[in-house]
């Protein structure tokens, strides 16, 4: 393909991560305003209710059988996503879409609780979305910035015939995910201990 069909001011963007960083931040954001909006309508409230009593249920009555995996699989999720779409040139549409999904639901589920438990489901909201966003967030956005910056290079080298910029994947790229991941993992482990402590009962949720 011709290179004049994309700037090649935006091909060797200089501060290629600040701007993806910048992106997905403005995405989760708006992710996060359309989420709030959303959780105000009646239908979609009354149907996350519903979902988010039984839910509740499930963990008062069997929460010892939650395992692991599905705590990790829960909190992760985003940021193994953003991983695996930096190995695509696509990435660097759907990354910040991702970022734009995480913000959404984050927002819905706990506009929702807040809706649904009034003081009891924001104290619940705080502490089983709020403290594990506290910190597995601001790991997403940079892992993002990474994988935006793997996905552009191979956009701009593999459709647009650019020579390599030296910002796709490497070492130090490989690292700063293990890292993640091990901090996640961490992470997961505090929200399990959370949901086997009587977290419920304390807040009043049924």
């Amino acid at each position: 393909m011709n290179k004049r069909f994309l700037p090649p001011a935006f091909l060797s963007l200089p501060r290629v991560g600040v701007a993806a960083f910048l992106l997905c931040a403005v995405s989760f954001l708006v992710g996060v305003l359309c989420g709030t909006f959303a959780a105000s309508g009646f239908a979609a409230g009354e149907a996350a209710a519903g979902f988010l009593s039984g839910y509740f249920s499930v963990l008062r009555e069997d929460g010892a059988s939650i395992s692991f995996l599905t705590v990790f699989l829960q909190v992760s999720w985003v940021h193994l996503a953003a991983f695996l779409f930096g190995f695509t040139a696509l990435g660097v549409v759907l990354i910040p879409a991702l970022a734009a999904v995480r913000g959404f639901t984050a927002a819905f589920a706990l506009a929702v609780l807040v809706r649904l438990y009034a003081a009891g489901g924001a104290a619940a909201g705080v502490l089983l979305l709020g403290v594990p966003a506290l910190f597995s967030l601001p790991l997403f956005f940079p892992l993002a910035a990474d994988s935006f910056c793997v996905s552009l290079e191979l956009l701009r080298t593999g459709l647009f015939g650019y020579p390599p910029s030296g910002c796709g994947f490497s070492r130090a790229t490989l690292i700063r995910f293990l890292a993640a991941v091990l901090l996640l993992l961490l992470i997961s482990l505090t929200q399990r201990v959370l949901l086997l402590s009587g977290l419920f009962d304390l807040l009043a949720i049924s």
